[in-house]
């Protein structure tokens, strides 16, 4: 065969393969979030769910439904504690229907040697994490993706039950969590990773197109909050629909414009394209015990 025309035809594949990686680069990925799985307590999916150090605060019908039917239930040292008092609130009828823990894990510095130890002697596996490199949030996900690994499963999301009043450290730090399961793959690229708080629900919104189902409470609740807002870099682009105060190929930047406070149009789905990673909030009413003085619609 003449080398000439091998070397046009390879050429001419090569050129092929070219352009059909520069139009898949160019392809922007779209996200479909529905919270409403959550928030009617109706997943249909794997998903696993971590209780942090923190009160839970959420309604007890709620909890005990979305714990029971985990595929896998974390509790993330102090949590323990946290859990067992939520445990030992509900009604004796109830107490013995909730299942253990799968996994305890942390460096240990919160919950009681006490504690810890009744539940190891219940069958509970305790993972000690001492790496003071990390927060324990973050160590319990990279524990929770040996346990995929090992068992060879795939979660489609995480919950992480938590709070966001208190100390500002530790907001941020689990927020610098939800940056770094994407960053440093603490779980599989297809998982979604939730943090619950009181009546919300907060996640990061990577570069590109996101359609997110809004809960029907919080779009007739008048003056439900969401939030966008650019952590750890400036995103240069964003414009959405759904919002009462949408924005328009804007940018969005600390010192300049933060999208806080903003609320509903009363559309069935929030529309979102940005050009770079942001933080989402919003608030679902029904989540918490806390009584709320906002007006229905």
């Amino acid at each position: 065969m003449d080398t000439n025309n091998v070397i046009n035809k390879v050429q001419k594949l090569l050129n092929v393969f070219y352009v059909q990686q520069k139009a898949a680069s160019s392809v922007t990925k779209c996200w479909k979030w529905n919270i409403n799985e959550f928030t009617n307590n109706q997943v249909n999916h794997r998903y696993a769910v971590l209780i942090l150090n923190r009160t839970i605060s959420q309604k007890q019908e709620f909890i005990k439904k979305i714990w029971n039917n985990a595929t896998l239930r974390i509790a993330v040292d102090g949590g323990m504690v946290h859990w067992e008092k939520f445990v030992n609130n509900l009604p004796v009828i109830d107490q013995t229907t909730m299942k253990l823990p799968d996994l305890i894990t942390g460096d240990f510095d919160s919950i009681t040697e006490d504690v810890l130890e009744k539940y190891k002697t219940k069958g509970c596996k305790a993972i000690h994490t001492p790496d003071q490199d990390h927060t324990d949030f973050t160590k319990a996900l990279k524990e929770l993706n040996n346990y995929c690994i090992d068992n060879e499963i795939q979660m489609d999301h995480v919950i992480a039950i938590a709070q966001s009043s208190g100390r500002i450290d530790q907001i941020l730090g689990n927020i610098q969590t939800l940056y770094l399961v994407r960053e440093e793959r603490l779980l599989h690229p297809e998982t979604k990773m939730y943090i619950m708080s009181d009546d919300s629900l907060t996640w990061l919104l990577s570069p590109g197109d996101h359609i997110i189902d809004i809960p029907e409470e919080s779009r007739r609740v008048k003056g439900c909050w969401c939030a966008l807002i650019p952590v750890g870099e400036v995103c240069e682009r964003v414009t959405t629909n759904g919002l009462k105060w949408n924005l328009d190929n804007q940018q969005l930047k600390f010192g300049r414009l933060v999208s806080t406070s903003n609320t509903f149009d009363g559309s069935e789905q929030v529309k979102i394209k940005c050009s770079h990673t942001l933080v989402w909030a919003m608030e679902i009413p029904s989540l918490t015990n806390v009584h709320s003085d906002k007006e229905n619609c």
